[in-house]
């Protein structure tokens, strides 16, 4: 793409410090698959007039990594065509944006949350319900609108009602980058992401047993049942007799 935009000088940045050795010849190139591949890329930069390449950390090339994973995902009619992609940077972190309520308005953590505000309990709580509730809430922490549940390890994982909680499993488990996993490591893992409601391992058990995809590809057994054979005869009475025999007695 560059050399037919007729660019002389070019400066290349890669996060792969293995590329970026052997296309500078300070490393050998070993492996037969790749040789090839090395030979072109240096036939194409005897072309430019100034080449240089430079090694980045991966920490830098997030930001390009995420425009080739959107513009891997665009298809166009014309190839010719080139739309600009609008990025909008938010003032605050953007989950705290899209909280949604259940279907009955008022999503599971509606009674901690109101207690932890206002330190009040519901009109129809008995004294049982209310000690219940003075421990649960203990558990869980109120940062303006948005409620957390406080983990052992003084983090914090954001609690998300049923919308969201089917959202996430969707995303987790069969998105972009879903590995299709089963109930309960799709459970830690959406902890490990930072979100948390009461059921939420029992939903993805649930959630993984309706999937399609897990059903008609998972580790079944088809092979048909077998008798188990022996491969092994015993010994025979005589000989084992003249074995432990002749090895218990002294020689004559």
């Amino acid at each position: 793409m560059a050399l037919e935009m007729e660019i002389k000088d070019l400066i290349v940045f890669s996060d792969s410090d293995l590329l970026v050795h052997q296309t500078l010849k300070e490393w050998i190139t070993r492996d037969s698959k790749i040789v090839p591949y090395h030979c072109s890329l240096l036939n194409l930069a005897n072309k430019f007039r100034s080449l240089e390449f430079r090694h980045i950390p991966r920490a830098r090339n997030v930001f390009a990594d995420a425009l080739a994973t959107l513009s891997s995902m665009i298809q166009h009619a014309d190839e010719l065509v080139i739309e600009p992609i609008q990025i909008h940077l938010q003032e605050k972190p953007a989950h705290c944006l899209v909280v949604e309520k259940s279907t009955d308005g008022r999503p599971w953590y509606s009674d901690i949350k109101e207690f932890l505000k206002t330190w009040s309990y519901p009109p129809e709580a008995d004294m049982t319900a209310k000690s219940f509730l003075r421990r649960l809430s203990s558990k869980f922490f109120l940062n303006g609108e948005v409620v957390y549940k406080r983990m052992s390890d003084l983090g914090l994982l954001r609690c998300v009602d049923e919308d969201e909680a089917d959202y996430l499993m969707k995303e987790v488990h069969s998105g972009v980058c879903g590995p299709q996993m089963n109930g309960h490591l799709l459970a830690k893992k959406i902890m490990r992401t930072g979100y948390f409601w009461l059921t939420m391992e029992h939903d993805c058990v649930v959630f993984v047993r309706k999937c399609i995809k897990c059903q008609l590809h998972g580790d079944v057994m088809r092979t048909p049942p077998t008798e188990l054979h022996g491969m092994t005869a015993p010994w025979p009475c005589s000989m084992w007799g003249k074995n432990v025999i002749g090895a218990i007695d002294p020689p004559p």
